[in-house]
């Protein structure tokens, strides 16, 4: 996202819905990678988290008037990407898991590592790939949780506003989830995923 946080958004919001189509133009420059790269996490193909992330900036646009800034503007975005996610899960059938195939892929927020050596990056590589296969694998709920905080870095009160749940239910929720990725990691990566 660009310098100016949601001060600046606010800003945008206001302009964009006076018919300021460049000011929503924006807003989705400002937040287009962050939203592509948690549908990504979210459903582990590129062309469908192009697609969902593209239906997620025209549901925004066409709600915009319904934005009332009791939240910040990322927040309700994140929200809008969730209905759309899960309205893709329902479409897709039966849940699938991403395929490790192009799984190791950079995201448009991941470069590279620098400096490292090649078996370096390929151990690593190997690690993110099955992060990422686990992380497919878990609940929709738990996949949500997981990707929003410990990928995105909501914080517990955006994800809060974000899920509609108490905090209390996103903590418990969030440790859950956690455990379950720790349980399918841990035979995976021998103990690596003991921090989680």
């Amino acid at each position: 996202m660009a310098d100016g946080g949601p001060a600046a958004d606010a800003g945008l919001v206001a302009r964009a819905r006076d018919g300021d189509v460049e000011a929503f133009g924006r807003l989705v420059e400002r937040h287009q990678d962050h939203i592509y790269n948690a549908v990504y996490h979210l459903v582990g193909s590129e062309q469908d988290a192009e697609d969902i992330a593209q239906d997620v900036f025209m549901r925004a646009y066409s709600h915009l008037n319904g934005f009332q800034g009791r939240a910040r503007f990322s927040t309700w975005l994140y929200g809008i990407m969730l209905n759309a996610v899960r309205s893709h899960w329902r479409r897709a059938g039966p849940r699938r898991t991403v395929s490790l195939e192009g799984a190791g892929d950079e995201t448009r927020a991941d470069p590279p590592a620098t400096g490292d050596g090649p078996v370096r990056r390929a151990v690593r590589r190997e690690h993110v790939d099955a992060v990422r296969g686990a992380i497919a694998e878990l609940e929709e709920e738990w996949r949500e949780i997981i990707v929003l905080r410990d990928i995105r870095g909501l914080s517990y009160e955006e994800l809060a506003e974000t899920l509609d749940l108490p905090a209390g239910t996103v903590k418990s929720r969030l440790h859950r989830a956690r455990a379950a990725l720790r349980d399918k990691l841990e035979p995976l990566m021998g103990g690596v995923g003991e921090g989680l």
